[in-house]
């Protein structure tokens, strides 16, 4: 019985997977027939038999991924006579270095070429399908292309057409935007002009990688997204405001719920899978942002602090924000988070809750003496009557002149 085992096809290949088989159960082979192909960790390759038989058994299946040596298939073959047996036994030797090393200068009769789909390079290099079709459909003569690799692949002969047909800044651009060779009359050399009179005859996309602080970002709203969550609109007396406008909306904004929450336990707790944890002190996620990213830093213990000590804060927030130099700790404990959009003119807006707060407050732009409040509550933790009586206590506190002093 002739078993076939996985192959080793490269040196850092340490499991294979049986991509399909290409015979069956009961069916006659001779030797050099292909019996499967096998994905590697560098391309897909065919595995043949070298002797001839009946199939007996197919031991893996299609897509199944397998240690280098596991035995794949059992082969019958005729051993009926001595001279057999020790014939058998020579080619088992060949067999082992036809599978184990595919890239060998011998050549013996018994070793069969490569199948139509992978080619043989010089110094027993391989070329992958893909790429094989690829440098045909151009009709580059393989022998130019690099030799430093085991195994040619697609983009290898894709990375060649760029040097051999493309300008340095050409090829700058062709790799911005993700550009195959294929879009271009290779019988010349491509400058950058050429290719980005493609780019704006076609509308081409610039496509860019999404930032660290983008991905958080993302990561955040699908988090908030998630939340249960309803709205309160509120209008509020902005008159105080208006009348202490030498200290920032922001801030006062700052102080006065910070106030609130500590009437409210519930604007200072977080949920967690199976409890409530409620903080001392009121901490606020404040949202500020340039024309790239967005960020929540927070204010610890806002209740504890000064106009002054509030307005410290902000301005280092700014620079922060303008130094990207923000840290994990900058954006942990709060329970409740803000957002102004009212110096851009915006009048009314909703904000979504950021991380693991509890609610959010959207501040608007002041219009006739009055301005807007969206608060954003999370439905699991707070409900309706809480959410009112909190913006009730709100709305007055920005009607008590006591907070517009220190």
């Amino acid at each position: 019985m002739y078993e076939i085992v996985m192959p080793q096809l490269s040196d850092s290949m340490d499991e294979g997977k049986l991509i399909a088989w290409k015979v069956g159960v009961g069916q006659s082979i001779k030797s050099g027939d292909v019996i499967a192909e096998v994905e590697s960790d560098k391309a897909i390759m065919e595995v043949q038999s070298f002797k001839e038989g009946i199939v007996k058994e197919l031991l893996v299946k299609e897509e199944e991924e397998v240690k280098v040596g596991t035995v794949i298939a059992r082969v019958e073959t005729k051993t009926n006579t001595k001279e057999n047996v020790q014939q058998e036994s020579v080619e088992d030797e060949n067999v082992l270095d036809d599978i184990f090393h595919v890239d060998t200068h011998v050549e013996t009769q018994k070793k069969k070429p490569l199948n139509k789909e992978h080619l043989k390079l010089p110094s027993g290099k391989m070329i992958s399908p893909k790429a094989r079709a690829k440098a045909a459909a151009y009709g580059l003569d393989i022998a130019d292309m690099k030799k430093d690799v085991d195994i040619l692949h697609a983009d290898d002969v894709e990375n060649y057409l760029h040097e051999r047909y493309f300008t340095p800044k050409a090829l700058a651009l062709l790799r911005s935007y993700y550009l195959e060779s294929s879009l271009f009359t290779l019988d010349h050399k491509i400058d950058e002009v050429e290719v980005q009179e493609y780019i704006v005859k076609h509308q081409t996309p610039l496509p860019k990688a999404l930032s660290a602080m983008q991905k958080a970002i993302i990561s955040n709203v699908k988090a908030s997204a998630q939340k249960p969550t309803f709205h309160i609109y509120e209008s509020a007396d902005a008159s105080l405001l208006q009348k202490h406008k030498e200290t920032s909306i922001t801030v006062w904004i700052i102080k006065i719920i910070a106030k609130v929450m500590m009437r409210h336990e519930v604007f200072r707790s977080r949920l967690l899978e199976e409890s409530v944890v409620v903080f001392p002190n009121a901490s606020l996620s404040i949202a500020v942002a340039d024309e790239k990213d967005l960020y929540m830093p927070v204010i610890a213990d806002a209740n504890t602090l000064s106009q002054e000590a509030l307005k410290t804060q902000l301005e280092k927030f700014k620079t922060k924000l303008q130094n990207r130099s923000f840290t994990q700790e900058d954006m942990q404990g709060s329970t409740f988070g803000l957002s102004n959009l009212g110096m851009l003119g915006v009048e009314r807006f909703d904000a979504m809750i950021n991380k693991d707060d509890a609610a959010i407050m959207a501040v608007g732009a002041v219009n006739n003496g009055k301005i807007s409040l969206t608060l954003t509550a999370d439905h699991r933790l707070i409900n309706g009557y809480e959410a009112a009586l909190f913006m009730r206590d709100v709305k007055k506190e920005l009607q008590n002149a006591l907070n517009f002093k220190e």
